[in-house]
């Protein structure tokens, strides 16, 4: 049986621009980089999560220019402890929301908290409790 997900992919347009969103604006951690005359791909993962066995990496990836998975992620979800400080900490180092923080009216406990944003290519995230 399935024992976790090891990885999802991002494809990126600038790998280097990538890395920099990705560690300094989100905070995670690099652990990991391939090249070759085919591929280059930088794996990052939540700073949280870089000693655990079943984190999951998220394979920054870039393909050709103009490759058209370049910017269509969607769907990926991220959380945090303190959704609302890790949100204003977000939007202080620059980072573009698409949703500013909103509580649904549904409730009042968790998972009623929600924003969205994207990174440089146009990939785009949930921030969710």
């Amino acid at each position: 049986m399935i024992s976790h997900l090891q990885m999802v992919t991002v494809f990126v347009g600038n790998m280097q621009q990538a890395v920099e969103f990705y560690t300094e604006k989100l905070g995670f951690v690099a652990v990991g980089e391939y090249r070759d005359a085919e591929n280059y791909f930088t794996w990052v993962v939540p700073e949280g999560t870089q000693h655990s066995p079943h984190r999951t990496l998220i394979g920054l990836f870039e393909p050709e220019p103009g490759d058209p998975r370049i910017g269509n992620v969607d769907g990926m979800v991220f959380t945090a402890d303190d959704i609302e400080a890790t949100y204003h900490e977000l939007k202080a180092k620059g980072v573009t929301f698409t949703l500013d923080l909103l509580r649904h009216d549904y409730g009042k406990g968790d998972g009623d908290q929600e924003a969205r944003f994207i990174d440089p290519d146009g990939n785009k995230f949930l921030l969710h409790t």
